[in-house]
């Protein structure tokens, strides 16, 4: 874990997948977008083009600088529509007055340019501008510090939450996150959910596809652990033989000390001549036998269908991990693998129709 960082796994996820950039950008951290401001500030600082030489044709004349005042308008037109471009890119949401105040100086150079066609305008002042909104520091606009700082540990906290959970399961050793068919893994993968849910900002189709995929792996490992566990299995049958293990489920050897006093008893009963007695408990002795055999069978054939809705469910869980099934597509086939609600809840299904609006 020392060598591993939940930031710098982040870092490489975007770099792959660009699909993260507005989340980056939102917390403050878009490096592309200085880039860019420096290219359109060495674009604006470019000498304009050559006036021409007059001739002394007058109609001749008028029509070459006519030529070169469009030539000229679109030599800045084109850094201008890169400004605005930037602008029109994913950045912190409360630079939004500093970007007004951008793109009020861009419609007061290109008027000027087309007032004065010709004459160099100083783009001073929009440089300025531009870098107070990289760095979110105009004087005429205020930013609290640690709205940054808040949004970049929740970048960590919940967008990096999956993360955190695959590389747990990478060692053996890290027992950093619960197991994955514990109800404390459940537990703690629903409150992330939320928290992601309830951070608008952080909302993306990949961190989704992440939670969905974490909830997938948490409802198969608890589909394999019932599909194994008997007393579960048999908690879930709706009839079952009376016997002390079911009134005490906690009592790991009940039916055994229950059957065994039993048999003491119709033992004492026969030492003693109470045949009646001896034979009531003797025939419920047999048909406990009998009604044991039957909870068996019907054990087995509940495991066999829980194995198969595993087998169903894992078929799902790789057919969205390749992108063969969308997160709108997903939903109603969780609801036909979990018709009672008992591993998807409806925080699940609020992440699968989170990106409705954008298709």
């Amino acid at each position: 874990m020392a060598d591993w960082s939940i930031w710098q796994a982040l870092e490489e996820w975007r770099n792959k997948r660009h699909e993260l950039d507005p989340v980056f950008a939102r917390a403050g951290v878009a490096p592309e977008l200085d880039s860019m401001a420096n290219r359109i500030g060495l674009d604006l600082r470019r000498s304009p083009p050559t006036r021409p030489l007059l001739s002394g044709d007058k109609a001749r004349d008028e029509e070459e600088v006519g030529r070169y005042n469009e030539a000229y308008f679109r030599h800045y037109d084109e850094p201008l529509d890169q400004v605005e471009g930037l602008l029109r890119r994913p950045w912190v949401p409360e630079a939004g007055p500093i970007a007004d105040l951008v793109r009020q100086e861009v419609v007061r150079l290109r008027g000027l340019m087309r007032e004065q066609p010709g004459t160099h305008p100083k783009f001073d002042e929009l440089d300025t501008l531009l870098q107070h909104y990289l760095r979110l520091d105009h004087p005429a606009v205020t930013l609290d510090s640690d709205v940054l700082s808040a949004r970049r540990r929740a970048l960590m906290d919940v967008a990096g939450y999956p993360l955190q959970v695959q590389n747990a399961l990478k060692d053996p050793y890290n027992d950093s996150v619960p197991p994955l068919s514990s109800s404390l893994f459940r537990d703690q993968l629903h409150e992330k959910m939320a928290a992601y849910l309830a951070e608008t900002w952080l909302h993306s189709r990949v961190i989704t596809h992440w939670y969905i995929s974490l909830a997938l792996d948490g409802a198969l490992a608890r589909k394999k652990r019932d599909a194994t566990d008997d007393t579960r299995i048999a908690s879930m049958m709706k009839r079952r033989w009376p016997a002390l293990s079911v009134i005490t489920p906690g009592f790991d050897q009940a039916d055994q000390i229950w059957y065994l006093l039993l048999t003491l008893i119709a033992i004492c009963c026969l030492f003693f001549e109470f045949w009646w007695v001896a034979g009531g408990l003797i025939f419920w002795l047999y048909l406990s036998v009998g009604g044991h055999q039957r909870e068996r069978k019907e054990i087995e054939a509940r495991r066999g269908q829980l194995a198969a809705r595993a087998t169903s469910m894992k078929n799902t869980r790789d057919r969205f991990a390749q992108n063969q099934i969308t997160l709108e597509r997903l939903a109603s086939q969780l609801r036909q693998l979990d018709e009672q609600g008992e591993y998807f809840d409806e925080t699940v299904f609020s992440l699968l129709h989170l990106h409705q609006h954008e298709a």
